[in-house]
Parts: C-alpha cells; sequence; structure tokens
C-alpha cells in the first residue's frame, strides 16, 4: 500500500462538508521583504500546520483521543518521495490549548515537513485529521507509529524510503479500524512554478500559501457556499472571518486545520547538521595545537557540508566561507612560520570569527 492508494482511501471515506481551500492572508503586507517564491535549488519547502482547531472539547478528551497525519510528497535526489508526520496524542499535548469560553481544543504552529531543498517538480500533501474512542491497544498502536516516525524525524524519513513507506503502510492499516473516524481529510497537489523567479501563474501552480481544511455542514448552493469560502483570512497565523463591516473576527465554528506552504531562503537548523559538528571539532583541534588531526577534520567537515540538507548555492557559500576561517584560525594559533596556510590578511582582534552557519549564509545571500 502505497501514498496514492492512502490518499485514494481518505478521500473516499470523506463525508459532505469537508471542503479544502486556499486562504488570503490579512497580515499586513511589508514592501521591503518581498516574498520568497519557490525556486528550484534555491530554497528550501516548509509545510506548518498554524492551527488546529477542535470543537466539542469535553466529548472529544473524555470519550475520543485525536490523531492527525501529514504525507508530504516531493522530489528527492531525481525520485520522489512520500514522508508521513505523525501527530499523536502525545505531540497534540504538548501544543494543547483549551479554549474554555468555546469548549473547544486549539494546537498550533506544528511543522510537519521540512525543511528540505526545493528541487522543483509537484507538491502533494494528504491532509488527515481522525478520532478514536480510546482503547489502550488502538493508543499503544498510534503511539509506536507516532514515536517511529518522530525518533527518525522528517530528514531521516525522507532518506529512508522502505521506512517512510512501512509508516504510511501503517497508517493505511488504521482506516480498517471501526473505531477511527475520519474528522477532516484532504488531498492537495500543486505543479512547479512556470513563472520567472518562481511566480505562479494559475492557482494550481505551487507558490507561498495558506490552505484551510474545513469540515463543516453545507451551507447551501452556489453562492451563498462560496461567500462563506471567500470571507476567509488568515492573521497572525490564524484562520478568520471577513465581516460585512471590513472586521476580522476568529473562525470557531467548525472542526479545521489551517497549514502554511512556504519557501523558505534559510533553515533555522544549520547548527544540528553533521557538518557543523565536524567543524566544532576542527575548531578545538586547530586551537589546541593539534594540527594533523585538524586537517582530517576539515576534509571531513568540507565534504559533509555537501549535503543534499543543503541547496547548492549554500553549499558552494559555506564551503568557502568555512574554508576561509580555517585558514584564519591555523595561521592565528599555528603560527605563520609553521602553517602551510596563506594568510589572507591580518586576524581580527577580539573574540574568535563569527562562524554560525546561518549568519554566514546572510551575509553572502544579503
Amino acid at each position: 500500500m502505497g501514498f496514492r492508494e492512502l490518499m485514494h482511501r481518505v478521500l473516499a471515506r470523506q463525508a459532505e462538508g469537508i471542503v479544502a481551500v486556499p486562504v488570503l492572508s490579512a497580515d499586513p503586507v511589508d514592501a521591503a521583504t518581498p516574498v520568497t517564491r519557490f525556486v528550484p535549488d534555491e530554497v528550501y519547502l516548509e509545510v506548518r500546520i498554524h492551527q488546529l482547531w477542535l470543537t466539542n472539547e469535553r466529548e472529544l478528551w473524555r470519550e475520543y483521543q485525536p490523531f492527525g497525519t501529514v504525507v508530504t510528497e516531493f522530489l528527492r535526489r531525481g525520485e520522489r518521495v512520500a514522508v508521513p508526520s505523525v501527530l499523536g496524542s502525545a505531540e497534540l499535548s504538548r501544543r494543547l490549548n483549551v479554549v474554555s469560553g468555546d469548549d473547544a481544543v486549539e494546537f498550533g504552529n506544528i511543522r510537519v515537513a521540512g525543511p528540505v531543498p526545493y528541487e522543483g517538480d509537484d507538491v502533494s500533501l494528504l491532509l488527515a485529521l481522525f478520532r478514536t474512542r480510546t482503547s489502550d491497544w488502538l493508543a499503544r498502536s498510534f503511539t509506536l507509529v507516532e514515536d517511529v516516525a518522530s525518533a527518525v524525524g522528517f530528514g531521516g524519513l525522507a532518506e529512508a524510503a522502505p521506512l517512510a513507506a512501512s509508516l504510511v503502510r501503517g497508517l493505511d492499516s488504521f482506516l480498517d479500524v471501526d473505531e477511527v473516524e475520519l474528522r477532516v481529510g484532504a488531498y492537495c497537489s500543486w505543479s512547479s512554478p512556470s513563472g520567472p523567479d518562481g511566480l505562479a501563474r494559475s492557482a494550481t501552480e505551487l507558490a507561498p500559501m495558506h490552505y484551510a481544511v474545513l469540515r463543516r455542514p453545507r451551507v447551501g448552493a452556489g453562492a451563498a457556499a462560496a461567500a462563506e469560502l471567500a470571507a476567509l483570512r488568515v492573521r497572525d497565523g490564524k484562520l478568520c472571518r471577513l465581516t460585512a463591516d471590513g472586521s476580522l473576527v476568529p473562525y470557531n465554528q467548525h472542526d479545521f486545520i489551517l497549514i502554511g506552504v512556504e519557501a523558505r531562503r534559510f533553515r533555522e537548523d544549520y547548527r544540528r547538521l553533521e557538518f557543523y559538528r565536524l567543524w566544532e571539532q576542527t575548531r578545538r583541534h586547530v586551537v589546541d595545537g593539534d594540527l594533523g588531526v585538524a586537517r582530517r577534520l576539515w576534509r571531513q567537515t568540507a565534504g559533509a557540508i555537501f549535503t543534499d540538507d543543503l541547496t547548492r548555492p549554500q553549499q558552494q557559500a559555506l564551503h568557502a566561507e568555512y574554508e576561509r576561517l580555517f585558514t584564519e584560525l591555523v595561521d592565528r594559533f599555528a603560527g605563520y612560520g609553521t602553517s602551510t596556510h596563506r594568510s589572507l590578511g591580518p586576524s581580527t582582534p577580539g573574540p574568535d570569527h563569527e562562524d554560525d552557519p546561518e549568519t554566514l549564509l546572510r551575509k553572502a545571500f544579503g
């Protein structure tokens, strides 16, 4: 059972009233900070649940437990991969906000995909939120799937296609259980943008967006239903409704998931990548005078920089910057007479050179 089969089975279980729509942003536009577009090999793809709203809080927590998944399909090393992110009760409990006035629960700001270099081609998402009547064996099954996915992480699953496929099959198996009820589910797919500089020319092309998947009763046919959906807006990561007088009020009538599909120029986790761990060891050995070990570690660092976790321009920029820093460190701590590296100039006074990857990249790319 693969991603496509899981997608078809989720959609087959959709009840009337589940709808998925792009939502306009009501946040102020900063003209000085243009929106980052999806340009292959230059940006990172990231998918984040900005808001997950569940009505009937008392019923949910006394009789049911929620369980969600987002399966992201994208291009990785020229091959399409489907990577699941699993949101079990453990993860959701950490993000829980009980909204007592509305008898609801709210979760927010959960990254479910990425950051991963965008290589082009289509990007597809399968979003599914289930609830199940609490039972020990079912809870243990959900926890097992969640624990495996969390332990490996999104990046690891993208590398280990068989493991990701096994988790997708495990998710599919839950659909055969009568106690599992689909609350919100949708499949979305966008093609690679065809415009210049990553600009999308149609709604079916990939662009940074907010997307809402709602479970609500039908409000009538044609214009009435279209008007309700057209009034939806996003302000500060929250789903809102635009009223007749132009004000925004929180949308809280029905269960929904609000996701953001984003293109990012920079990651926020460079320091957790392997190359930075190696660089820290390299720097320490240079300072300690172990130049032989330091040079071996520098070669490993240089190789680790050229990882598929980084876009190609950032690989090249980081390699150049860390090579410069390594040369300067050797010149500073080994002395000009014994160093086999040529100095690029006098060492800057004060503390050690700034070697934070994101800082270096922001200086390089502006």
